[in-house]
């Protein structure tokens, strides 16, 4: 159950453990948000999410297991918001290179994730990619319209995935440019048997307009700026040696 965006179900269509997951999770969220991984307890995620201390144990092992389940949850969102878009686009290599851009952009360039990963400490670990699922989808679909040639889906799939993981983690990292994006997706289509020129031209389109996800569920705090949260770890980094020194 998304925590990420309004697209979601009513809150008296949910059950009460899905209300407290939820909860749980957005506390989680806002919390690392306005302080960093490293200043949350489970205590005060309980405390913010207005639940007994001893009741976050019944939802998720430990704290690494609620952020991966806020990791998930933009994933899920992210790929809802594509899905309108996906089922317009007919050609599966205009599906395959829209779906490949769109989560390279959004690890980039949307706030609220980059702002999450940044204060839970994943920012040198996750990105967003199209899912394996997915990707293996959309191959298959070329495979039996004839419009990709491989000789093993699952194998291709691995190779765009692991691709597509490692390109996003180095722009990230500061190691590539973002235009390496356009490389990579022009490269993957040329994998898949597109002549060069049809790769080049799906790779450089410029994406269609897609919905962009949004906080808007509550008790979401709306006063964290993500662009704050990110300058103050940047801060709190710069001022620890100086601390160490003294």
């Amino acid at each position: 159950m998304s925590v990420l965006n309004a697209v979601i179900a009513e809150p008296e269509k949910l059950t009460k453990r899905e209300r407290t997951r939820r909860k749980l999770m957005t506390a989680t969220r806002d919390l690392i948000y306005d302080r960093g991984i490293e200043r949350v307890a489970i205590l005060d995620i309980t405390d913010a999410a207005g639940v007994a201390a001893g009741s976050f144990y019944n939802y998720f092992e430990n704290k690494p297991a609620i952020v991966t389940a806020i990791v998930d949850d933009f994933h899920e969102v992210f790929e809802a918001h594509l899905t309108e878009t996906r089922l317009r686009l007919k050609d599966p290599a205009m599906r395959l290179s829209v779906s490949l851009k769109y989560y390279f952009t959004a690890s980039q360039d949307n706030e609220a994730w980059r702002s999450f990963v940044i204060n839970a400490g994943l920012s040198d670990k996750q990105v967003l990619v199209q899912s394996p699922r997915q990707c293996r989808d959309d191959v298959s679909l070329g495979v039996r319209g004839g419009r990709f040639k491989t000789d093993s889906v699952a194998i291709t799939q691995s190779l765009i995935t692991g691709m597509a993981n490692h390109v996003a983690l180095e722009i990230q990292r500061g190691r590539l440019p973002k235009t390496a994006v356009f490389e990579a997706v022009r490269h993957i289509l040329r994998m898949l048997g597109l002549p060069d020129i049809a790769a080049k031209a799906f790779a450089e389109a410029p994406l269609p307009k897609i919905a962009t996800p949004i906080r808007d569920d509550l008790p979401a705090d709306p006063n964290i700026p993500f662009r704050l949260a990110i300058e103050r770890r940047k801060v709190t980094r710069a001022v620890e040696p100086a601390t160490a020194a003294s």
